[in-house]
């Protein structure tokens, strides 16, 4: 998701910093450091760490610059955004096929076909549920040699192929997935004779072939030739969706019912197999098996998963049908947690894997996002392309630079691998919405076992960190948001190692949205009860370190989502002792800060917040940071009122829509507008700022009422003001000037009526 960029960079002496500079040598987090064990200094790296880069010195500090602090309230909506973003950001966190043998030639290579393990005979022949189509599907496969088993991923396609063709044949061998399926007709037809089909017939099955996207409806009629020959049959499984459009294929496919079949009925058909039927009566009666079959049934949909709860029901079982329901429990988690490993380890390649990392820190976001992300990270685990020999037209041959084949892989297939889904829903821009295509895992514990298996598991932590930094300055603050969540997971881990070599660092840069990811990865660390007091400890020496605006700056965005205060009247006491520096980036943060807090829990804060910027203004030392503090808040803290009654989706600053409700927050905000349109301070931004509330009230009579009301309260109150008269009176005019190319008309109108109102 994009929204407004950020504030950018002030002009003259300030030069904003897009990117880090990575590590030069990559630390590892084993090493020893040469501290001899004793911590670094709040916010600064370790001392004597590897002068190659991996702690290099913090970024020189940039003052800052008041020049254009319009651009720090020039972004509406994004304090609502943000939050948005972090909670999303925050909420992250099927079929199995694996004797005797059979050799087939394939091209020049020869390959060793293994008969079907009984291991996944044997529970499809005892136990196997039928579909609701199941006897179409049959009469369809008794009349071909080769079909293709469709449907989505954890519907038994596999064990439906099984049941298929042991109810045809009398031996069934497994194919490799890599099999070359051009070469497989030739193949088979070559060695008819020596398959040894014989009366029973022999049976192939080909599960999520590699080369899916070749399958074409000329190759299927010769190997229906082939088997015909050898009286052998091919069924190959397919997900949904990854079949390419020939037409000629569509004779061969069989299609798996939309309606799942029961996983109750699965574990019951299990357990009378595995059980007596007595037993598994009384099993089955057990409230505890109703229980853990309610859970699955509530969580995992795949039939495999199904069948793997029976088998451990089956051996807790006592001979009276009692089951201990948290020793099963228990297995099913030790289960997965083995099933996730064999998963993650069988990911073919680099791109694969890549993706996979991708998708466990951007899960829930667009497919391009994640995709983009995840080519990134590619290009950083493999730097160096490689040298291949191609032959040219000539004949000759030559050395040139390997390049990628970017379609080599369908987005199905990838995302099957991955076990994975795309879903299409609607999102809300700064613009409105917008349909988009999401992806994520299907199960909700794949993202932090990934990226908790990345980072244990592999040498790996140095790029990792270097590609999060590269996301936390994305164009896309939904982007930006998700990889702070996974910095601070990453925190969790290795807390040390982070904050030495790389937090410290990012704490102090020159990039906001670096500085920002910094605050929000301390907020997921900080609520681990293990490093709460370090973390508090960390952003303290921050705020301390008068040094350092920029890590001032970090320490104020920390406060803001409460790292290290106890309450939200904690952190804006502090904010506002940082208000008496009067640098533009610690004022901007505190205005992000406060607008955090606030959304945290607007009816207590937004009054305490507001009243406490009041009492800044008095202060000549924080008038300035106090008053691009409220501004920042009254432009970037936005509310959608939901469409009713064939109304449009309204959007309100919230500051404004919280007045006309909650009485304590109307006086100050009321005397916060009378101060920053009256007096010079920021003169032009509060003008700015006014505008954008006017935009938004323009066409919804409603807000534009509670407009006029709020201005003409800072008209009157405690009396009428002439020098803020003279100041609305230019901005209505301008409001309908004719070179405004979006006149405001109704809200200057508006406006106007207020000063007829005090003539009269």
């Amino acid at each position: 998701m994009t929204t407004p960029a950020g504030p950018a960079a002030a002009p003259a002496t300030t030069t904003t910093t897009t990117a880090a500079t990575a590590p030069a040598t990559a630390p590892d987090p084993s090493a020893p450091k040469t501290t001899g064990g004793q911590p670094a200094a709040a916010g600064q790296p370790a001392a004597g760490a590897d002068p190659a880069g991996a702690a290099a010195p913090v970024e020189a500090v940039d003052s800052g610059s008041w020049s254009e602090p319009g651009q720090a309230t020039a972004r509406s909506g994004e304090g609502t955004a943000r939050r948005e973003h972090w909670t999303a950001a925050r909420n992250i966190y099927g079929d199995h096929v694996a004797g005797h043998k059979i050799v087939l030639r394939i091209g020049d290579k020869t390959l060793p076909v293994p008969e079907l393990s009984a291991d996944l005979s044997d529970p499809v022949h005892y136990a196997f549920v039928d579909p609701d189509n199941w006897l179409d599907l049959c009469d369809r496969f008794r009349d071909q040699r080769t079909a293709i088993v469709r449907g989505p991923g954890g519907a038994g396609k596999d064990a439906s192929a099984i049941r298929l063709l042991t109810g045809e044949v009398e031996r069934v061998y497994h194919l490799d997935p890599a099999v070359e399926m051009l070469h497989l007709a030739e193949s088979i037809t070559e060695q008819a004779g020596t398959l040894g089909g014989g009366e029973g017939g022999v049976g192939f099955l080909l599960c999520q072939p590699h080369d899916a996207g070749k399958l074409r409806g000329f190759l299927f009629h010769a190997l229906e030739k082939a088997l015909t020959k050898a009286n052998a049959r091919l069924v190959i499984t397919m997900p949904t969706g990854v079949l390419p459009p020939d037409n000629d294929l569509e004779q061969y496919v069989l299609d798996l019912p939309e309606q799942r079949v029961s996983r109750r009925r699965i574990v019951s058909s299990h357990l009378s197999w595995r059980l007596s039927d007595e037993l598994a009566e009384k099993t089955l009666a057990n409230a505890a098996v109703r229980e853990l079959i309610e859970e699955l049934e509530r969580g995992d949909h795949s039939c495999q998963s199904a069948a793997e709860l029976a088998w451990i029901i089956s051996s807790e079982c006592s001979d009276a049908g009692v089951v201990n329901a948290a020793r099963v429990r228990e297995r099913r988690r030790r289960q997965r947690g083995h099933a996730f490993d064999r998963w993650f380890d069988s990911l073919r390649d680099a791109d694969e894997r890549s993706f996979a990392i991708s998708l466990a820190v951007l899960d829930g976001l667009p497919f391009e996002d994640v995709s983009d992300a995840a080519r990134r990270l590619r290009r950083r685990m493999e730097p160096s392309r490689q040298l291949v020999v191609s032959a040219t037209a000539q004949g000759m041959s030559e050395l040139r630079m390997g390049s990628p084949d970017l379609l080599r892989g369908a987005t199905a297939r990838l995302l099957q691998s991955l076990r994975a889904d795309e879903v299409d829903e609607e999102q809300q821009f700064a613009y409105g919405t917008a349909p988009v295509r999401i992806v994520r895992y299907k199960d909700g514990s794949y993202p932090q076992q990934v990226l908790e298996r990345v980072w244990r598991g592999y040498h790996i932590q140095p790029t990792v960190l270097e590609w999060l930094h590269e996301l936390v300055i994305s164009p896309s603050e939904a982007i930006r948001f998700y990889a702070a969540s996974a910095l601070g997971e990453l925190c969790r881990y290795s807390f040390d190692y982070v904050h030495a070599y790389y937090l410290a660092r990012w704490a102090a840069s020159k990039d906001y949205r670096v500085r920002e990811a910094v605050a929000y990865a301390l907020r997921v660390a900080g609520r681990d009860p293990r490093l709460a007091v370090a973390v508090a400890t960390v952003v303290g020496g921050w705020y301390a370190n008068k040094d350092q605006p920029y890590l001032q700056a970090t320490a104020a965005r920390a406060y803001g989502v409460g790292v290290g205060v106890p309450d939200a009247a904690t952190a804006v006491d502090r904010l506002g002792r940082l208000a008496t520096i009067d640098d533009y980036w610690i004022a901007v943060a505190i205005g992000d800060a406060l607008a955090d807090l606030i959304l945290e829990d607007e009816q207590t804060v937004a009054p305490m917040a507001c009243g406490a910027l009041l009492e800044w203004f008095e202060n000549r030392r924080r008038v300035r940071p106090a008053q691009l503090a409220f501004l920042i808040l009254a432009s970037t803290l936005v509310f959608w009122e939901p469409a009713e009654a064939g109304r449009p989706p309204a959007r309100w600053p919230t500051l404004l829509r919280l007045a006309t409700t909650l009485e304590p927050l109307r006086a100050p905000l009321i005397g916060l507008w009378r101060r920053v349109l009256s007096e010079s301070v920021l003169h032009e931004e509060a003008r700015g700022v006014l505008s954008g509330w006017a935009a938004l009230a323009e066409n919804d009579p409603a807000q534009l009422d509670d407009l006029g009301q709020l201005v003409g309260a800072a008209l009157w109150m405690p009396e009428w003001n002439r020098r803020i008269e003279t100041i609305l009176g230019r901005l209505a005019r301008d409001w309908v000037a004719e070179e405004n190319l979006v006149p405001l008309p109704n809200a200057r109108k508006t406006v106007t009526a207020l000063f007829s109102a005090e003539e009269s």
